[in-house]
């Protein structure tokens, strides 16, 4: 009696571990926890600028990934292009030179600060980034991979190397690879990572993609969760159109300095999304430049751009022409709305207090400061020919 009970207790104990293992396992399968870093510009011999601080990059990675190191279980860094200021050697010697502290894998999209007209062409930088990153076993500069089950995930490369533009463009060799990957990978979550977004975060069409209607009248096609990932405009912004996410990350450079920690979970009838945003921690590097960038409530965002949290629900299908109404209304927006400025103002790390009370006073009609320098920042994106697009700023 005694060896059957000792029998049983053994078998029951056995049964409980392995569920408990499986559901442990499935639990991680069915989650991709990864962070994803913009715009870092690595630059061995440029001083700072009134945008971007050049002469910090790399104490500004540095500070990056100590801080990534700290986050427990993450699958992988994803680096969206624009590692490097300037497409050289010594540049991207310092870049991986740095990634070498960093304890998880990495992957990245190209940025056209990667691929430089007239510096390194897309196969010498190609070769550099093989050799330096086992991890990057793909053959060309656009590729997908599944990391888990529940997961698909496809690298573009909008990067125009025939002349000197901030522009991006998608071949058709590559549209017609997203479509197909796409069409395959209907039962998967798809992750979609590319330098520039086809969504811009504000309107500024010398950085467009310029075939971005192409490219969504893809995605609007399929109804599987979508999420697109991108740099360039060195702005936080999230935009939800149905089943598709499009995020752009800003650059680590420019004010606000930051890079997203992001979770995506795969249930039955639902996936939920949580974007973490962190930033710097070198608070004198970020108020300097801070100071000297126009229009940073633009780049920053709303508290909503940096951190959100939400669910999608399988059933809930939007149709084509939602979504694509969706995408042009969202590709059209050019004003930050007075309310969500001062919304904006109101938070801490966009300005003191005092100047708080000073620029929102009871009868005080006249635009403010900073919602100024949103309207001129966009006026000159439109009128003129800003200084970034002279200094490939972004």
């Amino acid at each position: 009696m005694k060896n059957k009970l000792t029998k049983f207790i053994t078998i029951l104990f056995l049964i409980v571990l392995t569920t408990v293992s499986a559901w442990a396992f499935s639990f991680r399968n069915m989650t991709l926890d990864f962070v994803q870093i913009s715009d870092t510009h690595i630059s061995t011999n440029r001083d700072d600028t009134s945008y971007k601080a050049l002469g910090s990059s790399s104490v500004l990675l540095k500070d990056a990934i100590e801080q990534i190191n700290d986050i427990k279980g993450l699958d992988f860094v994803m680096f969206t292009g624009d590692m490097v200021d300037s497409a050289t050697v010594d540049n991207y010697r310092e870049y991986y030179k740095l990634l070498t502290k960093l304890h998880y894998p990495t992957l990245n999209t190209f940025g056209n600060h990667d691929i430089s007209y007239g510096g390194l062409s897309r196969q010498e930088v190609l070769e550099i980034v093989k050799k330096c990153n086992p991890n990057y076993t793909f053959s060309d500069t656009y590729y997908a991979f599944s990391p888990k089950t529940d997961y698909r995930i496809i690298i573009l490369d909008p990067v125009i190397t025939d002349r000197n533009t901030s522009n991006g463009s998608l071949s058709d060799e590559q549209l017609q690879f997203l479509d197909n990957e796409l069409s395959q990978n209907q039962d998967k979550i798809v992750l979609i990572a590319m330098h520039i977004p086809s969504v811009q975060p504000f309107v500024a069409q010398e950085h467009a993609l310029l075939n971005a209607n192409e490219f969504n009248e893809i995605l609007i096609k399929y109804k599987n969760p979508i999420v697109v990932i991108s740099g360039h405009y060195h702005a936080a912004k999230i935009r939800r159109v149905g089943n598709i996410v499009f995020v752009s990350t800003p650059s680590l450079v420019t004010y606000p300095m930051g890079f997203r920690h992001i979770k995506i979970t795969n249930y039955k009838d639902r996936v939920t999304y949580k974007f973490d945003f962190l930033t710097t921690r070198l608070d004198d590097i970020k108020e300097a430049n801070r100071q000297s960038v126009i229009s940073y409530a633009t780049l920053a965002g709303y508290e909503k751009d940096r951190e959100t949290s939400f669910t999608y629900r399988k059933k809930q299908h939007k149709s084509i022409r939602y979504k694509r109404n969706q995408i042009k209304k969202a590709s059209k927006t050019t004003k930050t709305k007075k309310s969500e400025v001062k919304k904006l103002m109101q938070h801490k790390e966009l300005k003191p207090k005092k100047e708080r009370r000073k620029f929102f006073g009871k009868n005080k009609k006249s635009e403010t400061p900073i919602e100024q320098s949103t309207n001129e920042y966009i006026e000159q994106q439109n009128n003129t020919e800003p200084e970034i697009k002279t200094e490939q700023e972004i």
